[in-house]
Order: C-alpha cells, then structure tokens, then sequence
C-alpha cells in the first residue's frame, strides 16, 4: 500500500476529537447486561486420583492467564439465577474498548459474601450498596469507601475494603462484552488509557506472570495492535454515542427520581445476578 492510502485509512483528527469527547477519561446510567469477558489470574485446579497408582494428584483444569466469555442461557438454577455457558478464548485475544464505568466491590473470603454497588459514572453520583441481596448503604462512592477502612499491615496506609472496579465494553467482532478489571490489572489499563485513545484503536489483551511473597498470579496486559481507520472509527463513535445517550438517560432519572424503585431493584437484582451476587 502506498503511503498517501496508508494515511487515508487511519481515522481522522476530528473524529478522534469526537472521540475523546464521547469516551469518559475518569467519569461517563442504564445498567446495560452484557456477555462477560474474563480472564483466569490464576490456575484452576482440582484433586484427582491416579488410576494406576490410585494416589491423590493434583490436576490443572485452566491456566492462569486463560480469557474466556460467559454469556446467559435460557435456563435457570434452583435459585432463579440465569445459567451462563462459558467458552475459553486462550491467553490472548482483540477487541476495541468502547466505555469504561466503575463499580463498587468488596469480597468477604470468610462469609464468601459480596458487596456491591451497581455501575456508575460520576464519583459525586449517590449510589446504593447491597450485601447477600440487600441496601445496606447509599451515598457517594467515597462516603460509602469511608464506612470501610482500614490500616494495610504492610502498607501502614489508610484505605477502604470497598474497592472501585473499572468496568470495561469491550467490542469483539460483532459482540459487545463486559470486562471487570480490578487489582494490578486495572492499573495497568488505567496506565494504558493514559497512552492511548482506548476506542481508537484495535487492543491486543494478554497477560504476563506476577509474584508477591508466596502468591502468584496473571496480571492482564494491554497493547495496540492497531489504529483504527476513518470507516472504522465512525461506526465505533456510534456505537459509543449510543451508550452515552444510554447512560445519561439513566443518570437523569435519577436526578429527577422519577425511576420506579421496584424497577431499580428488579435492575440491581440482574446486575447482581451476572456477578454471582
């Protein structure tokens, strides 16, 4: 290809203008489900027995560094919660991220109980908390972080269980998927974010290994792969006006409280029941 169509098919300064308009650097609200994107940060394993030597061995079912999508059936479990099937994608895949939210999160290990905010946008938004199914809380995200600090041992720092997630659409082919990046990984795509336009180019996820004292795990990586060109960040705009408007359609309810409450539970009640909530 010759160097003038070269340049022709990258996309445009307005159009990346428009797009860094449309696409929130540190902000944004419809709770829009959406198939999830994963990735397994640690290896998956179970006990089995050697049928030869009938001892206990330990088997690896996935590695570490694993993406994978889930993504709903029609089915229910016995306690009402939609069946998801998963599909194991391998240690790298591509897609153009679209949007980035946050989300409130906190895991109990001993209780296995979570607590979680829905998504939002804007950290002066009043939000609600839930905890095994219920409002525990509502305010904004850092009146709600304050209910839950605590000193790190090895830090000797203040700060909150209650961790902000970074929720991620990412576009994969045709699809539109949910990405929850917390931790080390979502560090490394907010240093990523800082480089590059996200929903400007093509993503290349991978991972690469990490280790702290006694524990290991995958830590996601972000690449460019590509620039998108001209046609190809026209219809991306679209697709993220699209979920702009969705979000500020939302927002706006809010601030005027003319959404139903049944209807936010019944909303908050899905969300939580893609997390595992």
């Amino acid at each position: 290809m010759s160097k003038g169509k070269e340049l022709a098919n990258v996309v445009s300064e307005e159009t990346l203008v428009a797009m860094q308009e449309a696409y929130p650097v540190e902000q944004g609200g419809q709770r829009i489900i959406l198939p999830r994107l994963g990735m397994i940060s640690q290896d998956v394993t179970e006990e089995v027995k050697n049928a030869k030597t009938g001892k206990k061995e330990i088997k690896l079912v996935t590695e570490a560094g694993t993406f994978y999508t889930e993504k709903p059936t029609e089915e229910v479990d016995d306690n009402g919660k939609k069946v998801y099937t998963r599909e194991e994608l391998g240690s790298e895949v591509e897609g153009i991220v679209l949007f980035q939210r946050k989300q409130l999160k906190l895991y109990d290990a001993k209780t296995e109980i979570y607590t979680s905010s829905p998504v939002y946008d804007k950290d002066d938004e009043i939000v609600p908390i839930f905890c095994n199914k219920e409002e525990v809380g509502r305010g904004t995200p850092k009146e709600l972080q304050a209910k839950y600090m605590f000193t790190d041992e090895n830090t000797g720092k203040e700060r909150s269980k209650l961790e902000v997630n970074r929720i991620l659409y990412v576009q994969m082919g045709d699809e539109i998927y949910q990405m929850n990046l917390r931790g080390t990984s979502m560090f490394a795509f907010l240093t990523y974010a800082r480089k590059v336009l996200p929903p400007s180019v093509v993503t290349t996820f991978s991972s690469e290994p990490k280790e702290k004292g006694k524990i290991n795990w995958n830590q996601m990586t972000f690449d460019v792969k590509r620039k998108l060109s001209e046609k190809e960040a026209q219809e991306i705009l679209q697709k993220v006006g699209e979920i702009k408007r969705a979000v500020d359609v939302e927002r706006a309810q809010y601030a005027a409280n003319t959404v139903d409450v049944e209807v936010l539970k019944s909303r908050d009640k899905a969300e939580r029941d893609f997390q595992g909530i």
